[in-house]
């Protein structure tokens, strides 16, 4: 049952939505390993924007798909009708959509480091770590937009928002956890390992808001 459902999720992400997905991301994936005849003397610096500012757009993508649906009202019965909770079905599609995101960040990651730049052990796990995070917190932002905007643009454009702001706040100095710090160091008084721990409790923030609003929603709408 657990797989069949599973199976669903990734059917979701079928068509020419997972085409653009795919493009998108061979593109992050051409211009990694082709680093060193784009730009010879550039070192790991670009690595860590394509892996930390660049990427977050594909789970933002992947999120807002598999949690667009589920409070659309030609799905809701459906959805109303499961056996297990909103709850768990909610945590197994981000379970996939994170799976995912993990597997191919993993896999591009040692493809650079075998073909394109060699990075020690400290840079990929540095990479890793931050990436890692802002990936966490652009998933809460994608699937919480789509679930309350029942729409994938809705998930999609709050994404977007928050990646555009963010993106042109990087020259400005901030007083607050910046998404990208591990980048561009917007907060000059904040470790970027500190920055990172307070977007992950942001993300756990968010999820929690989704994943009650899932529990008390379904109760909710069968009482209407």
């Amino acid at each position: 049952m657990v797989w069949t459902r599973l199976w669903y999720a990734l059917r979701m992400l079928s068509g020419g939505y997972l085409l653009a997905i795919c493009c998108f991301a061979a593109a992050i994936a051409a211009y990694c390993l082709l680093l060193p005849e784009l730009q010879p003397s550039a070192g790991s610096y670009p690595i860590r924007v394509a892996f930390i500012f660049c990427m977050p757009l594909l789970t933002i993508a992947v999120c807002a798909a598999l949690f667009a649906d589920d409070f659309r009202e030609r799905t809701l019965a459906c959805h109303l009708s499961y056996r297990r909770s909103q709850v768990l079905v909610f945590v197994e599609r981000l379970f996939v959509a994170l799976g995912l995101l993990a597997l191919y960040t993993i896999i591009l990651l040692l493809a650079v480091n075998r073909f394109s730049i060699a990075l020690n052990e400290v840079e990929m796990l540095y990479i890793a770590r931050h990436s890692l995070s802002v990936h966490l917190f652009a998933a809460a932002v994608g699937s919480l937009g789509s679930l309350l905007g029942r729409n994938i643009n809705v998930g999609l454009g709050a994404g977007a928002a928050l990646w555009i702001i963010e993106f042109f706040m990087s020259s400005t100095p901030q007083h607050r956890y910046y998404l990208f710090q591990a980048i561009w160091f917007a907060n000059p008084k904040l470790d970027p390992e500190q920055n990172a721990v307070g977007i992950v409790a942001l993300a756990i923030v968010l999820l929690g808001g989704s994943l009650l609003m899932l529990w008390k929603g379904r109760g909710w709408l069968m009482r209407r």
